[in-house]
C-alpha cells in the first residue's frame, strides 16, 4: 500500500460520539415502523438508534478533486472491504464508492481542492462517506438511462439501504449504507 492512505486494523477505536450522529438531508420513507425508526436503522431525522454500537472506522483516504481520484478510490475500497471480511459486497462498495467520488470530482468548487473517502462499519452496514469543500447538496434529477452521465445519484438510491448528506463545519459529507454484517448465505431470498 501506498503512504496516501491508511486502513485501521479491526479491532478498531469507535469514532467519538459526536462523529456517530447525522442529519440527513434523506426524507423518511412512508410507512415508517412504530417505534420510529427506519428499515436502514437510522431515526426519521437520521439519528442513530441508543442501542447501536457507535461507527467504527476502517479506513480513510485523503485525494484531490480530480478525475485520477476515482479509480484510486476504488481500489481503496476493494482492499479494505476484503481486509473487513466482507468480500462479498465489494462490487456493490466499489460501484458507490465511485459514483460518491465522481460526483464530488465533478461538483468540486475548485479543481485539486480536497476529497476525503471514509469507509465505516456503523453495525451492521458499511458506511460510506465522501467528503468535500461544497455545501451544495446533490439532488435527484430525470434519469435517461440512454445517457452516459447523469445516472449517479439515481444509482447510489437504488443500491443503498439509505443515503444523505449531512452539513460539515468545511463543507459537506455525502453518504451511503449497505449491509455487509454478517455475510447473508442466501441473498435474495
Amino acid at each position: 500500500m501506498s503512504g496516501d492512505h491508511h486502513t485501521i486494523e479491526l479491532p478498531s477505536t469507535p469514532l467519538p460520539s459526536h462523529l456517530t450522529t447525522t442529519a440527513s438531508q434523506a426524507a423518511p420513507p412512508n410507512g415508517a415502523p412504530p417505534n420510529g425508526t427506519l428499515p436502514n436503522g437510522t431515526l426519521p431525522d437520521g439519528l442513530r438508534a441508543l442501542d447501536e454500537p457507535p461507527a467504527v472506522l476502517l479506513g480513510e483516504l485523503a485525494l484531490p478533486a480530480e478525475r485520477e481520484s476515482v479509480p484510486r478510490a476504488r481500489r481503496f475500497s476493494r482492499s479494505v472491504s476484503t481486509a473487513s471480511g466482507i468480500g462479498h459486497i465489494a462490487d456493490d462498495a466499489e460501484v458507490l464508492v465511485s459514483e460518491l467520488v465522481t460526483n464530488a470530482v465533478r461538483h468540486a468548487p475548485v479543481p485539486g481542492s480536497a476529497l476525503s473517502l471514509r469507509l465505516l462499519r456503523a453495525g451492521t452496514r458499511l458506511r460510506i462517506e465522501v467528503h468535500d469543500q461544497s455545501a451544495a447538496v446533490p439532488t435527484a434529477r430525470p434519469v435517461d438511462l440512454m445517457e452516459e452521465t447523469g445516472r449517479g445519484w439515481f444509482l447510489v438510491a437504488v443500491m443503498a439501504d439509505g443515503h444523505g448528506t449531512d452539513h460539515t463545519a468545511s463543507g459537506k459529507a455525502v453518504w451511503c449504507e449497505v449491509r455487509a454484517w454478517p455475510r447473508d448465505e442466501h441473498p435474495g431470498r
